[in-house]
């Protein structure tokens, strides 16, 4: 039984993209569960949710191209955190500090979903 169990967390954690999985991987696992809904699928800004927003979420995939062709790692990390955001922020985007997946640490979390948005990079 015990052994059944084992299969269980394995096979969850594995769905949640948290096993072996790449950086990039469970970045996208992160990026669906907390930040699709606005973002999109895509992540160009136009997730289900986007025209509920007084300012449209921005096109993810371009970050690097408005910044010269370099990644912007920490303005993004400092963004998602709710640090230093630009004053076009709505408010609707939640700090990430306030949210939390199946107990993995959200240091962890957050490097993940930011490997994930450099990896999509145009």
């Amino acid at each position: 039984m015990r052994r059944a169990w084992g299969v269980v967390a394995a096979l969850a954690l594995a769905g949640l993209g948290l096993g072996c999985a790449s950086v990039e991987s469970r970045g996208r696992t992160v990026y669906d569960l907390h930040c699709v809904m606005c973002h999109g699928d895509a992540a160009r800004g136009d997730g289900y949710f986007a025209d509920q927003l007084l300012t449209l979420p921005p096109d993810l995939t371009q970050l690097a191209e408005e910044n010269g062709g370099e990644f912007p790692e920490t303005r993004v990390r400092l963004a998602i955190l709710g640090e230093g955001r630009d004053p076009h922020f709505s408010g609707a985007m939640p700090d990430f500090a306030d949210l939390e997946m199946a107990g993995i640490a959200l240091d962890s979390q957050l490097e993940a979903v930011v490997a994930y948005l450099a990896s999509i990079q145009k």
